[in-house]
This record gives C-alpha cells, structure tokens and sequence, in this order.
C-alpha cells in the first residue's frame, strides 16, 4: 500500500511539473488567433485617436493613482500626453516634456524598447517578440467607455489574455493582462503587473480611428512651451 502511494505522489508531481512547464512555455495559439485579428484591425486604421485612464496601485499599501490622458497614433509617428507630461515622436526624434518644471528632453528614437507606458504603438504587437502568452478566459466584465465625453461602465463579452516575458530578469514586470473586447477586437484594459507588488493599468476608454492628424503634431515647435529648458540628449 505504501509503494502504490509513493508511485501515486510520484505520478501526480511530473504531471503538475508538466503542466506547469507547459503553461511557462506556451504560445497558445487560441490567444494568437485573438490577438493577430487586434493588430489587423489596428493596422487598417490610417491613423488613430484614444483617450485612456492610467491607474497605478499598489495593493499591499493600498494606494491609488490615476490620471486621465490621450494618444495619437500615425503610422511611427505617435503623441501620449499624460496630465502635465508629453512624449511625442517623429519617427527620428523622441521629445519629452513635463510641465512641472517647464523642460523638454529630446533624444533618438530607440526602436528596441519594449516599453508600453512611453510607446502605445508597441500594444498592439507586443505579443509578437519576446513574450509568451496563454488566453486566459472568456467572460463579461464591467468595461469603461467615453459616450459625448463622459465615461460611462457596462458589462461586455471579453477575452483575457496574459503575457509572460521570455526573458523574466531582463524587465520588471512578470505579466501583461490584456482584455480584448469580443465584438470590437480592440484593446479595452492592459494591466502591467510589476515585481514590486504595483500595477500600472490603463483602460482605454475610447477608440477614434482615421482622424485627421497633421504631421507637425509629432514635432517640437519651440513657440508651444516658451521659456522651456531643452536637454538635447541626441
């Protein structure tokens, strides 16, 4: 009776081991289905405009914060402003600026970072270098939405999809949960989950495709922020 269950325990812990390395190792291809349709539709707008709100808590200390923002999406070209914060590129030059303490740092672009806070350009196809993932489930959920300028919260159909890091010790963040609405097959929610027990969430509140954006939008013009200190860092 004691070796048959030696050999039960045994039995059951390569399996739970599989699972979990299964589960680590995986590229569920359920969730690239979703997650190849979000980036076509994305790719067939010519340009686009969101409005977002950015959360970030830490639940062990049990703090919130939150600021509202919008982002400008124009093939590489792309504008995030951020209560007080500006990030704006044209492709060549990246330009920050905060409006706390009236200065503006310019630097190259850098097309290797994965950075999804500075760059929402890199949403929609992060999935496709250095990331895992696995779809989650499919369930309804109390969703934001922007309705003639007021947020308003009803219940949607949703996938949840989570990204895992191939390279866990390289980033500080374990996973990236994204939900995908069903009908839409747009990005609503990606909640970043960090090492340090804080999350960074923006929902996205909505969606304005093939607006018109002006090239200029995406560059420094000197008479916008008077008397800024520039830090050319190129």
């Amino acid at each position: 009776m004691k070796l048959l269950n030696i050999l039960t325990a045994t039995v059951l812990s390569v399996a739970i081991s599989t699972q979990a390395i299964a589960q680590e190792d995986t590229h569920d291809p359920n969730a690239k289905k979703i997650l190849d349709k979000v980036l076509t539709t994305t790719q067939g707008y010519q340009t686009l405009r969101a409005s977002f709100e950015w959360t970030m808590e830490n639940k062990a200390e049990k703090t919130k914060d939150s600021k509202n923002g919008f982002m400008f999406i124009k093939g590489e070209k792309y504008k995030l402003i951020l209560q007080g914060t500006e990030i704006f590129t044209d492709g060549t030059a990246l330009w920050s600026y905060s409006k706390d303490i009236n200065e503006i740092t310019i630097n190259e672009v850098n097309e290797d970072s994965e950075s999804i806070v500075s760059n929402p350009t890199k949403v929609f196809e992060l999935y496709k270098n250095g990331f895992k993932y696995q779809l989650k489930e499919e369930k309804s959920l109390p969703i934001k939405s922007k309705v003639n300028g007021k947020v308003t919260t009803s219940n949607k159909v949703c996938h949840i999809i989570d990204l895992y890091p191939e390279k866990p010790a390289t980033v500080e963040y374990h996973t990236i949960r994204l939900i995908v609405e069903k009908t839409t097959t747009q990005i609503v929610s990606i909640d970043i989950m960090f090492k340090n027990g804080t999350d960074q969430i923006i929902e996205i509140t909505e969606y304005k495709p093939n607006t018109n954006m002006p090239d200029n939008l995406f560059t420094y013009d000197e008479s916008k922020y008077p008397g800024a200190e520039v830090n050319d860092m190129r």
